[in-house]
């Protein structure tokens, strides 16, 4: 009986952590939230400051056009045409091996 006790109050734990967690994040501005975004990204793909700083101004203009796509009533033409512009660009700033890691064709 305790031992349920205890696995129940880990898992209220977890969930209560995880849902801080993301509240946090949507309580952020759009800018802070490409920010997390784009540091996520150094992190995995070891950009380099140069890097970090187009990535960022890419990273904003998707989200920008995913504004749009909002605006227009969720069309996924628009939403299709920003993730490739989104891509097309990164491949511009990003070495091969960081596109794969990003799976990026």
């Amino acid at each position: 009986m305790k031992t349920k006790q205890i696995i129940l109050g880990l898992a209220l734990l977890a969930i209560s952590a995880i849902s801080f967690k993301a509240f946090s994040f949507s309580r952020l501005n759009k800018e802070e939230k490409i920010k997390h975004i784009t540091e996520k990204m150094a992190k995995k793909l070891s950009l380099t400051e140069e890097q970090k700083t187009k990535v960022f101004q890419i990273n904003l203009e998707r989200a920008n056009g995913h504004e749009e796509a909002y605006k227009q009533g969720r069309k996924k033409e628009v939403i299709y045409a920003a993730v490739a512009k989104w891509q097309a660009e990164l491949k511009q700033v990003l070495t091969t091996e960081q596109a794969q890691k990003l799976r990026i064709n």
